[in-house]
């Protein structure tokens, strides 16, 4: 479990994320590509479901980014109990499965979002800072599926 301050001083524009994955290199590549953008404060990383909920109830972040496969606990229950712990956080799911069954029970445990590992990085950000009140899925369509 990490915690990370940034200079950034605690502008009131910039949305604060907590980045919650079990695969290190993922979560440091995402955490990388977040702090390029200056609306954007990755202000921790955990990297199972129950250190997510730790860091989500300590740090109250905007957003976590929570993948659903973790050890100890899922993204699933550690999303009910991120909501729980610190109510205004929004969720954004972040999975490698293509799964409308997941992505059904992220929404229903108070996700917002739920994203694929392959979201381009801008849309992801878009996501970050426009999530909105009601729940969304991006629509899960095998890659080789080709959108008229």
């Amino acid at each position: 479990m990490r915690n990370l301050y940034s200079n950034r001083g605690g502008r009131n524009d910039v949305v604060r994320v907590l980045v919650v994955d079990d695969h290190a290199l993922f979560a440091e590549a995402l955490m990388l590509t977040l702090g390029i953008d200056e609306r954007i404060e990755v202000v921790g990383s955990a990297s199972s479901g129950i250190e997510g909920v730790s860091l989500a109830e300590a740090l109250r972040p905007d957003v976590v980014l929570m993948d659903v496969h973790m050890p100890s606990m899922d993204g699933i229950e550690a999303t009910r109990r991120v909501r729980r712990v610190s109510p205004s956080t929004r969720v954004v799911m972040v999975t490698a499965a293509r799964s409308p069954q997941i992505a059904f029970h992220a929404l229903a445990a108070g996700a917002e979002r739920c994203l694929t590992k392959d979201t381009p990085a801008l849309k992801l950000i878009d996501a970050i800072l426009d999530t909105p009140r009601r729940a969304t899925v991006t629509q899960l369509v095998p890659r080789e599926a080709s959108i008229a």
